[in-house]
Parts: C-alpha cells; structure tokens; sequence
C-alpha cells in the first residue's frame, strides 16, 4: 500500500514483486494521506487467514517469517511481533537504539509476554490474524500510536500477543537530532492517545494489561518526563545553595537516578552477547536524559479538547463490524500490505 510517498517508493516495490519466485503481489497508491487509512484499505482487499504488516524502511531476517508464524499454531494468538534492530550499525544513535531496543523488546516485552501483559507490538513488522483484526474494527485511524491501539484492543478480545526476540527484523535510525526529536515526540505522544482511546480498560480487574501494565506505563512515563527537570533543578539548587542546605552526596544522587537502569542494562547487553556496548553505557544514561526532556516536551504539546464530546476522544474504526454481523469473506487477489 503507497501511503503518498514523494519518492520512488511505489515503483520499487514493484520491482521487487516482479523479481519473487515464491509470492505475488501488486502495489495500490492510495490518494488519501495517512498510514492507518492505507492499512485499512489494504486490509478491505484481501482475504488471507493471515496478515503481515511491513515498513517500507524495514528489513527481516531471513528466518523470522517462519518463526513468527510458527506461534500461530495456536488460537489463542491473535497478534505477533519481534525485535526491532537498528538498521545500520555505525553511530552513537545507532549503538544507543541498540542498547534501547534489547532492555525493552528483548527482555522486558518478553516478560510481560509471560503473563499476556504486552502492551503494544511496533508495527515495522508484525503478523496479525485477520479475523481477530477484523473483529478488534481494524487499524483506528486519526491518532497516534495506532499499532499499540490495535493491540489492546486484540488481547481485550481474549486473544494473545506474542514477542518473539528470535524473529529480528531491522528499521532505521534517526541520522539528525531534528528526526530523532520528532520521532520520539510521536512515540511518546502515543501513549496518551492509547490510553485515552482505551480507558475503559484502565484498573480492569480481568486483564492483567488494563489492571497493571497500562497503568503503570502512565506512571513510568510521567517519571520519565519529570526526570530532566528534577537535574536540572537539583543542580541549580545544588551550585547556587550549596552552603545553605544540606544535600545528598552526588554518587548518591547519581546512584538513584542511574543506578538500577544502568545495572539492568549491562546485565541485558551482556546476556544478549553484545559486552561492546556497555562501553557506551555512560552515554546511553546521557541519552536518557534527553528522551526524558522529549517526554516532556510531547506531554506539554498535548492539545486538550474543550468540549465533553471531544475529550471522549473515539477515533474512527472504519472496517469495525456492528455487533451480531459475520465478518463477510470474499475471495480477492492477495496485497502485499507494507
């Protein structure tokens, strides 16, 4: 599906489908901007048991299609993910996406997935049962974050997600703080569509991802966007006022800000083999920082309805299907969805 791009994104594809063995495809331009419409009107097109969401920027592994549809055997999944690489491995952002991406979807992602609490699937690449997606309404259009949303709705459903660190998949990175700025702004921004679309769920005593997870994420987020502006008030108060009030000692203060983060994810760069980046550690706390003043800046630039109506915040589902109707299957050419 070309999501109208300005470059030569349509007649590559095309290319590419020309040069399969194994698959047919073709490519729909879409004439309407956004991503989720474009899904959506992949999705009206098909009727395969399954579908398989790409990025135009994304690469997989050569084993990780049959990895990740090996978790369909089961019918209670409705949705599965991976690990999402960098793409290139030269760089500073480079070497802290790296660090960033095997603490979050290859360790905790994966324990959540212990209990079903996974919260969201990045939509680089993931694998979804379309019956499942069909009746969650399909990809909610108008918002951020529409590849968490779609999750949620899934597991509310009763169904599974799945992230599989095996199945690795590669994306790229950021190359100028402007990109990276707007990128993390979007994710971050992200969270409170989620949780605003989906509040129903919010303390939901039968899903563990409304009664703890989501919750917590909200929490975990407003830390993280108070964190840049706690140091940097502590440091004032601590250069201008020093001799007047009594402080902590500044290992301590580190030891509380850094500490655990920067045990956990040496201990998780280790395990994943990759000991060279702890040597970027020190940095990657830095990063941190910085993510933490992007977190604040995507919470400030919130925009706050006025009206009853608006602050319900239900943005459209276009293929979500009236209660007590069969979803309808009618036999069409298949579309490779990206």
């Amino acid at each position: 599906m070309e999501n109208c791009s300005s470059d030569d994104t349509a007649e590559i594809a095309r290319q590419a489908i020309a040069k399969c063995r194994c698959a047919r495809g073709e490519v729909i331009e879409s004439t309407i901007p956004g991503k989720a419409k474009a899904l959506n009107h992949g999705l009206e097109l098909i009727s395969e048991d399954y579908v398989v969401r790409v990025d135009a920027d994304t690469q997989i592994d050569p084993k990780s299609l049959r990895l990740a549809m090996r978790h369909f055997a089961s019918a209670t999944v409705g949705v599965v993910g991976g690990l999402p690489l960098p793409l290139k491995k030269t760089g500073l952002l480079d070497k802290f996406r790296t660090i960033e991406v095997l603490n979050r979807h290859g360790f905790f992602q994966v324990a959540l997935g212990a209990f079903n609490g996974i919260l969201g699937i990045p939509g680089m690449f993931c694998i979804y049962r379309r019956g499942v997606l069909m009746e969650a309404g399909g990809i909610v259009e108008e918002m951020n974050g529409e590849d968490t949303d779609i999750v949620l709705r899934m597991t509310n459903l009763g169904y599974r997600a799945v992230s599989d660190p095996r199945v690795k998949f590669r994306t790229e990175v950021p190359d100028s703080m402007e990109f990276l700025r707007e990128q993390r702004t979007r994710w971050f921004r992200s969270l409170y569509h989620v949780s605003a679309h989906n509040r129903a769920m919010l303390f939901q005593g039968n899903l563990i991802t409304g009664a703890v997870v989501l919750p917590f994420t909200l929490i975990n987020g407003a830390r993280r966007a108070m964190m840049a502006p706690l140091a940097i008030y502590g440091a004032v108060l601590f250069f201008l006022y020093g001799g007047i009030y009594d402080h902590p000692h500044l290992t301590t203060v580190l030891a509380v800000m850094f500490g655990m983060p920067f045990i956990m994810a040496c201990a998780v760069v280790a395990f994943w083999r990759r000991p060279d980046l702890i040597l970027y550690m020190p940095a990657y706390m830095a990063f941190r920082l910085l993510r933490s003043y992007y977190t604040l800046g995507a919470t400030l630039t919130l925009v706050y309805p006025g009206s009853a109506k608006e602050r319900r915040f239900d943005p459209p589902k276009p293929l979500a299907v009236p209660a007590g109707e069969n979803i309808e299957r009618v036999e069409k050419p298949p579309v490779i969805v990206s």
